[in-house]
């Protein structure tokens, strides 16, 4: 299997699991913190993280696709995606635009330098593996936070191939 399938694959795992997650977390937990303090890192709730992991990869892919390097930051917050079904539909969103740019994707083009409006640049497949760390890394803390709220099964963040099935990892 080709790099750039895997790491489309990845990222439509964690679309996909956090669509599921989302109809676990009950909607008054949505944005409930365990804890916050002055002096410690800012906590995120549910709701912030996986808004966050659709901002997240919507900067990517919207850079990546039409050169428009603009965090999304502005309406991925609590008061423009309220509810759950807000949430799932940005995240809908988010991905028609991610989809859409895998299917031009190959290997050959993972070494393809990208220069961001300050001239900067890198390659497309660090973009890609930065932007699927940050989402998996942000994805774990939002299964970590729901096991707060609820006794639910979480959905399967790796399927195994049939040659993996056999090594317990």
């Amino acid at each position: 299997m080709a790099t750039v399938e895997v790491i489309g694959g990845e990222l439509e795992r964690i679309h996909q699991n956090l669509i599921e997650v989302l109809a676990i977390i009950p909607e008054d937990k949505l944005y409930w913190k365990p804890f916050e303090s002055e002096k410690f890192i800012r906590i995120y709730s549910c709701g912030e993280l996986i808004s966050h992991i659709g901002g997240t990869v919507e900067y990517a892919f919207n850079g990546i696709t039409s050169n428009l390097w603009e965090e999304p930051f502005e309406w991925i917050t609590r008061e423009v995606l309220p509810t759950r079904s807000h949430i799932a539909a940005y995240l809908d969103e988010v991905a028609k635009v991610r989809r859409m740019a895998f299917t031009d994707f190959s290997d050959e083009d993972l070494p393809k330098r990208i220069y961001f409006p300050n001239a900067a640049s890198t390659t497309l497949g660090e973009i890609l593996v930065k932007t699927l760390s940050h989402a998996s890394h942000h994805r774990g803390q939002v299964y970590a936070f729901v096991h707060l709220v609820t006794d639910a099964r979480l959905p399967v963040t790796i399927e195994r191939t049939t040659k993996e099935r056999g090594v317990d990892f």
